[in-house]
């Protein structure tokens, strides 16, 4: 019986050291894994403790039996750290395993592995130690000092601190009734009972230490865990790591409150998000977002800062299904919103332009009818009436009319939009004036009853036709002048208020008298005067000071002025109403203007637009007559253009063909307001033209010399 107990305490012992082995080496073969490190040191110090343990049970010597009992403190000092740092990262929080904490945590177990190897020379770990033995075995009772106390103390603490992990994250994860986990707890509590009841005096004699026989229990229990439940492969650590690698990785930003709204937790993008870097724990989620949504509800739309996120909110509950807190996600859509916008954008603009482009091709269907009236339309009166009924029989417009009778002098007036009330409801009309140069044949009345008409393309439309209606009016009073049988000869007179060159001609005791007058532009004129009975100079100068003159340039050899008169001085006036100039000159303060027009034109229209424009103007005389006869050399004249003409009668005035030259071909071009280039295409082709009608002209009357009579 005597040596039957030893052999059985040695096997126990025996076979939780070769199991705790064994598991040392199976947890270093997947040291990589979370928490397998920790748990090598662990099985290491369980079996130090359980061989040395082994070994001085059967030694009596006590010297050597002293230094097996020293031995064993190798694995007792340093197994309770281990035991914590395995459950740290078992449950994922391995932060405890940094190196501050971890150097803090090896100071105790130091101080005692010191102490126990020096408690010879003091009482601070054993204050007496007796040896017994017991069924072969040799027993130390020992009566402990005070930092047996601080060092047990410690290891309940961290064992419980490890404990205390275990069962955190079970309760997280639900997975109390587990195997992996009961394994883990039985393999940890049969231990740490054993101590507590070995402790307390609850051994089958004293100084017997339980301790290392359960680690027997210790690893079969881990050895299950591995071989048959993937200890290392289904911890708890997955989760709890799980939800700091999605909190510190995902894009959005992540913020958790508990249910009073105060932050617990956030991630770095949310730091960012809420320009909060040094964290945000503690901060109201009230003063954080703009408006805090209910846990559940729809994602809002929602502005931080420049950006926009959508919002969401869920219940964060604890494993009995309780309520404990929010978390909130912002994702950020700022770019997203913008796109959808800027398209929402574009498709509205493409639709009203694709509407509009359908609405003015209507319009330019209606515009064409009313251009071919402008063509075809021999009076005024056939050519307002053919263009308002075109307008107001096409499906787009209601009614259109010209609400002047008599043109007015002036710059015209932009086009307006005004909405009235009608009978079957809102009506706007678009007022457009019919201007040619400086004159309003009145003003064109377009209606309609639809609501957005008038857009900014329309009205252009509208406007360049109203310009082409104007255009038209001031050809026919043209070609009534040109092609009347009879001419009306007018003769005007104006003070020197009303005229820049009466005016001038009374300043400078001159006379003044116009040779030529070519059109340079809508409303310019540029007039070639000659001086007479004055000085030159004086003229020149007093020319210059005048508003009505834009420029002036004397020929050179020649008491000749050329100069440019806009819009405000009698002569634009007339030629800009179709009318011809027969004679102009100023002398007295008085310019004496003889004109020509159709028959047919409007004598008091005329005369009222001089009015108009220039103030005091009488027409001293009125008589119609045949039109003059041309002069022999206007059938030279008969196919040029109208720019050849003026270019020909702007050489002409300028002196162009004297020579030496008066005046350069770039000095007439600008003085037209054209290029040099423009001016000699011109004057060339005339030329040629004139000289072919020449020579053809006299080889006919050549030939009829030669005929025999």
């Amino acid at each position: 019986m005597v040596g039957v107990v030893p052999a059985l305490h040695v096997t126990l012992l025996g076979v939780s050291m070769l199991l705790s082995g064994w598991l040392a080496v199976v947890g270093w073969r997947v040291k990589e894994r979370p928490a397998a490190k920790p748990f090598v040191g662990m099985m290491v110090s369980t079996g130090v403790w359980s061989g040395g343990y082994a070994v001085a049970l059967l030694t009596d010597a006590p010297q050597l039996r002293f230094f097996w009992e020293q031995f064993q403190w190798f694995g007792i000092a340093f197994a309770p750290v281990f035991v914590l740092l395995f459950f740290a990262e078992y449950t994922g929080f391995d932060e405890l395993a940094n190196p501050s904490i971890l150097a803090g945590l090896l100071i105790v177990p130091g101080v005692t592995l010191l102490l126990v190897w020096t408690s010879p020379w003091h009482p601070l770990i054993w204050m007496d130690t007796d040896y017994n033995v017991v069924y072969s075995l040799t027993i130390a009772e020992q009566d402990v000092g005070p930092w047996y106390w601080v060092h047990l103390l410690y290891t309940y603490l961290l064992v419980g601190g490890g404990t205390f992990l275990l069962l955190f994250a079970i309760r997280r994860t639900g997975d109390l009734f587990s195997m992996p986990t009961a394994l883990v707890f039985v393999g940890v509590a049969a231990p740490l009972i054993a101590n507590l009841l070995s402790v307390l005096g609850y051994a089958p004699f004293r100084g017997f230490d339980m301790t290392p026989y359960a680690f027997s229990i210790t690893g079969l229990a881990f050895a299950a865990a591995i071989s048959g439940e993937d200890l290392f492969e289904r911890s708890p650590a997955v989760l709890q790591l799980g939800r700091y690698s999605v909190l510190s990785n995902i894009h959005d930003a992540v913020v958790i409150t508990d249910r009073d709204g105060a932050v617990v937790t956030a991630n770095e993008e949310a730091e960012r998000v809420f320009n909060k870097p040094t964290g945000m724990v503690g901060n109201s989620i009230d003063d954080l977002l703009p408006t805090v949504p209910e846990p559940g509800a729809e994602q809002s739309l929602q502005t931080i800062g420049d950006r926009e996120f959508e919002v969401a909110a869920a219940t964060v509950e604890d494993a009995e299904e309780r309520p404990v807190g929010v978390a909130y996600t912002l994702h950020d859509v700022t770019e997203r919103e913008r796109n959808l916008r800027e398209l929402e954008r574009r498709q509205t603009e493409l639709a009203s332009q694709r509407a509009e482009l359908l609405e003015l091709d209507a319009i330019n269907t209606a515009i064409r009818g009313v251009l071919q009236i402008l063509v075809s339309a021999r009076t005024a009166e056939d050519l307002l009436d053919g263009a308002t009924s075109r307008l107001a029989t096409s499906d787009w417009y209601t009614d259109a009319y010209v609400d002047a009778d008599r043109p007015t002098e002036g710059r015209p007036e932009d086009p307006s939009v005004t909405t009235d009330s009608g009978d079957d409801g809102p009506v706007v009309a678009a007022r457009l004036p019919l201007p040619f140069g400086t004159t309003t044949y009145g003003t064109l009345v377009v209606e309609t009853q639809r609501e957005d008409a008038f857009g900014d393309r329309e009205l252009a439309t509208l406007e360049e036709l109203a310009q082409s209606i104007g255009m038209a009016l001031n050809a026919i009073e043209t070609r009534q002048t040109l092609l009347a049988d009879t001419v009306v000869e007018l003769t005007y007179q104006f003070p020197a208020s009303s005229s820049v060159l009466a005016r001038v001609s009374a300043d400078c005791d001159c006379r003044l008298t116009v040779n030529g007058t070519v059109p340079v532009a809508l409303d310019d004129l540029l007039l070639y005067v000659t001086v007479e009975e004055g000085d030159v100079a004086s003229v020149v100068a007093a020319l210059e000071n005048a508003t009505e003159v834009d420029e002036i340039r004397q020929v050179p050899n020649r008491d000749t002025l050329e100069l440019r008169l806009h819009d405000g001085s009698p002569l634009p006036i007339v030629m800009a109403r179709g009318a011809n100039v027969h004679d102009a000159t100023a002398a007295n303060g008085t310019l004496e203007l003889v004109v020509e027009t159709g028959s047919g034109n409007d004598v008091r229209a005329l005369t009222d637009a001089l009015s108009e424009a220039v103030g005091t103007v009488s027409l001293l005389a009125k008589q119609e007559r045949s039109p003059a006869t041309e002069p022999a050399t206007t059938q030279f004249e008969a196919d040029l253009t109208g720019r050849q003409e003026e270019a020909v009668a702007a050489a002409y005035n300028a002196g162009y063909f004297e020579w030496p030259r008066d005046s350069t071909a770039e000095e007439v071009a600008e003085a037209m307001d054209i290029a040099p280039s423009t001016f000699h295409s011109h004057l060339r082709k005339a030329q040629g033209k004139i000289l072919t009608e020449y020579v053809e002209s006299a080889a006919d009357t050549e030939t009829d010399t030669l005929e025999p009579r």
